[in-house]
């Protein structure tokens, strides 16, 4: 991950851990990997800006666009643990009940 990058997914962390902190190992790895697909599109901060404004027109903008499904593949095949991954797929209708995942939301909101 780019160094702006690790700065985001540690601050993530850190406002989920004052927000939840009882956490467990698990749900701070998921903080730290929540967009690690993002390095899949190899973009750059403008490149990303782009990407936003004008949507998924190219592979690189469809990668962008499409992180957390990378995200989770790539901690899949990493090994991450079955919870991490759980987390991660935010994609899940029931994720949009869990706790943990809406407080993992909010802190890569602020």
């Amino acid at each position: 991950m780019k160094s702006h990058d690790q700065r985001h997914s540690i601050e993530v962390a850190r406002r989920f851990t004052e927000l939840h902190p009882t956490f467990s190992r698990d749900e701070v790895a998921a903080a730290l990997l929540h967009d690690i697909g993002k390095v899949h599109s190899e973009l750059g901060v403008m490149g990303r800006v782009v990407a936003t404004i004008v949507g998924p027109k190219s592979t690189k903008f469809q990668e962008y666009h499409n992180h957390e499904v990378i995200g989770l593949n790539l901690c899949r095949e990493a090994g991450s643990s079955t919870e991490t991954l759980r987390l991660l797929d935010w994609s899940k209708q029931e994720s949009r009940n869990d706790l943990i995942v809406n407080l993992l939301r909010q802190a890569d909101q602020i």
